[in-house]
Order: structure tokens, then sequence, then C-alpha cells
């Protein structure tokens, strides 16, 4: 990739914040339509009510917390997305043609299949929302080649278990830190990109869906050292660069499955993420010693080009590898 491209990709990655606020129902009915690329035909029973929509957008995803202080309802078109919804008051409805889920405080659901158009009723409603773009979800999905002609269908708008319902919340918390502590580092793309595998990654697991079936025993055959030592020289060539397992997985020749089984077999990092994550620290830390004092270098920036959008976890990293600071480093 030229620098031209990467600086593209750069800015069509970097975050944007956006906070809309009215009490004019058909206002917000036009935003709303804007917002989630699809028709709504919001009905409110008073014409001032206040809606409010903030949002972070980083392109495949996007991160939301919307208050409808009335009783509303709506019709949408299938919004070809990943909606998942936490109300923290009132609740919300929605019935597809084969289905639906009514939600309230404390619970977590899907809006509706992505591909199934929609009905809502809304009741004095604040809640929490992610949206995956279907891009990010199809990158994520460890389907075999011979699969990935076809549709990623979610089967099922709630968590498969209690358990997972609060995996996706750890990891949702997680996204929400890194904007509240460090939001500059999400204009990084390897940061954007973590976030993004993160999130489709969780709702993978925790919404069933059309995935893959459980390793074959063809995974384990395959799950050779052979497979690790093309993914790695894979690794340490992508690594400035936006990578999925799929990516790493075709680069080593085997599947997503056989893949993961050979790192825990034959390599010191367990899994193929953890090598990304071994790569890209030796990256920042060959950058901090090249480092000028005089130019502006910062532990935080350094740490954030290379995808560690949390300093302090960075230092920690860093310092059981090399056994000093990042700051020592920089300092040299």
């Amino acid at each position: 990739m030229d620098d031209a491209m990467e600086e593209a990709t750069a800015r069509e990655r970097a975050p944007v914040r956006r906070v809309f606020e009215t009490t004019d129902l058909d206002v917000a009915r036009d935003f709303m339509n804007a917002a989630y690329g699809t028709s709504l035909r919001m009905k409110g029973r008073e014409r001032s009510q206040l809606v409010r929509h903030a949002r972070f957008d980083h392109g495949s995803f996007c991160v939301d917390d919307v208050t409808l202080s009335m009783e509303t309802g709506y019709d949408a078109e299938p919004l070809g997305c990943l909606a998942v919804v936490e109300p923290r008051t009132g609740w919300v409805e929605h019935r597809w043609p084969d289905g639906g889920e009514r939600v309230g405080p404390g619970e977590i659901a899907a809006i509706s299949p992505p591909d199934r158009p929609f009905t809502a009723l809304a009741h004095q409603l604040e809640f929490d929302s992610v949206v995956l773009g279907q891009p990010a979800l199809d990158r994520n999905a460890p389907l075999p080649e011979g699969r990935r002609s076809e549709p990623l269908r979610f089967t099922g708008m709630r968590p498969a278990s209690p358990g997972l319902a609060d995996r996706w919340r750890g990891t949702v918390a997680h996204v929400r830190d890194v904007l509240a502590v460090n939001p500059q580092a999400m204009s990084e793309p390897l940061v954007i990109g973590n976030m993004a595998r993160a999130l489709a990654e969780s709702a993978l697991a925790v919404f069933p869906n059309s995935g893959p079936a459980e390793a074959t025993s063809r995974d384990g055959s395959d799950a050779a050292p052979g497979a690790v030592r093309r993914a790695v020289a894979f690794i340490e060539e992508r690594a400035d660069t936006d990578i999925t397992l799929l990516d790493i997985a075709r680069a080593a020749r085997v599947s997503p499955h056989a893949l993961r089984i050979a790192f825990a077999r034959h390599h010191n990092s367990r899994s193929p993420f953890g090598c990304v994550t071994q790569v890209r620290l030796d990256r920042a830390h060959f950058d901090l010693l090249a480092a000028d004092g005089e130019n502006g270098a910062t532990v935080p920036a350094v740490a954030a080009r290379w995808g560690f959008p949390k300093p302090s976890r960075f230092a920690a990293l860093y310092r059981d590898v090399y056994g000093v600071s990042p700051h020592d480093t920089l300092s040299l």
C-alpha cells in the first residue's frame, strides 16, 4: 500500500463525533433516517418531544447513545447491519416478519435480522447501541474458503447465554473506555481495526448465526509448524496494516480453526493475534529507540500508531518484554 492510499484509509477511518438534539419530531425523523441509512416513519403522540442522538462514527462501526423521551413507533426497511441495543430506561419492542423481541433495562438484543424490515414501539427509551457494518462482520467471520460466498445470517437476536451477554458488555465497555480516556487514539487505523475486530468477533460469538461449525479432524492435521511459519512471515510483513484472522489464515494456507490450533501447539504467543501483538510491540520499541526527543514524539502517540490505545496497558506489556518503561527508552 503506497503512502497516498494509507493516508486515504486513515482519513476514511478517522472517527467523527456527532451530537444531535431536537424536540421536533419531523426533524428527528429526517436525522434518524440518515443516521441508520433506512426509511423510518416515526409516529409520536406529541409534536414536541426530546430526541437526542450522540454517535462516534468509525466507518466500520458506530457507538451510539440515544434518548427518545416519548412513546413512538416507527417502521424501517432492512438496516443491512447489526445494531445491538442495551436500554438504560424504558423499553423497545421490535417486530419483523417471523419474530420479535421486547428489550428493557439490563437486557441486550439486536434490533432485528440485518436483512429484514421491521417495526418498533419505544416507550421513554434511553439506550446504548453499537452498529456493526456487514463488511466488518464478513471480514471477521472465520468461514472456510468454500463458504466465503455464503451470506452470514444471524439466527438469534439475543445472546446465546448470560455469560456471552457479559462478554458483549465487556467488549463494548472496552471500546467506550478508549473513547473516554484516549479518543485521539481512535484516529489511528490499527486502533480502529482492533476495535472493529473485537466487536465483530464478540458479536459472532455472542449472537447465534450461520457461521462455521467447530474445528474438524482435518483442522487438527493441518495445524503444523509450517502453517505457523507462513503466518508469522505474513504478520511481520503486514504488521502495519489492519489484518484479520482470515487474512492470516489465507497466507498460512489453512483454515482459521487450524491456524488457532497451530499457534496453540507451536508458537510461544499461543494465538495468531498474540503474535500480532508481539510484532507490533517490537515495532513500537524500534520507533521509540529511533525517536528524537526534539521532534515531539510521545509514548502514547507511538503506542497508538501500533494499535495500543491505552498507555497504561502498553507500558505494562512493554516493561514485561524489555524490562524498562517506554518512557525510559524514549529518553535515551
